[in-house]
């Protein structure tokens, strides 16, 4: 098998993927003047937080990669912020188109789920190209991304 990345480089793009998912939050509610469309995006900016925390605890724990990378940390962050691009979260030129698609409750929360839909299938993708060893770690962000789908999926059903 070609490239394989070790459990402390995904963790390391689950952190951005969350502190980018904080970040489209938090200026979603900005955006948003429906009341409770606003409350749901505030509460998922700080889950996105919650999750940071988790994501950082877990890459301080997680033994040290042992092999040479072939990426140097810049050439990393760097790597990292392309693969999360706007896969998972849409960048702030997009944000505002999207501002129309949040104007009512059920489309801003479909789209919630979407996005975290979307964290999922990329965390199972990088599964298939991360080291055997480091596939428990990749279970765990999974799992914590499935946790806040439940959250979404409660929402729906309280609210719609």
């Amino acid at each position: 098998m070609g490239l394989q990345y070790a459990g402390s480089e995904v963790l390391k793009i689950a952190v951005e993927i969350e502190r980018k998912g904080k970040i489209f939050y938090e200026d979603m509610a900005e955006l948003i003047t429906h009341p409770k469309v606003k409350e749901i995006f505030q509460f998922l900016a700080k889950e996105e937080v919650r999750h940071e925390v988790i994501f950082t605890k877990m890459l301080s724990s997680i033994e040290p990669q042992t092999e040479k990378s072939v990426f140097d940390d810049d050439e990393l962050s760097l790597f990292y912020r392309s693969l999360v691009g706007d896969k998972v979260f849409p960048s702030k030129s997009v944000e505002k188109e999207l501002k129309n698609d949040f104007s009512d409750l059920a489309t801003a929360l479909q789209r919630a789920l979407d996005l975290e839909k979307d964290a999922i299938l990329f965390f199972h993708e990088m599964k298939t190209i991360t080291s055997e060893k480091d596939h428990a770690v990749i279970e765990e962000i999974i799992q914590e991304e499935r946790d806040h789908i439940k959250k979404i999926l409660e929402i729906m059903k309280e609210y719609l």
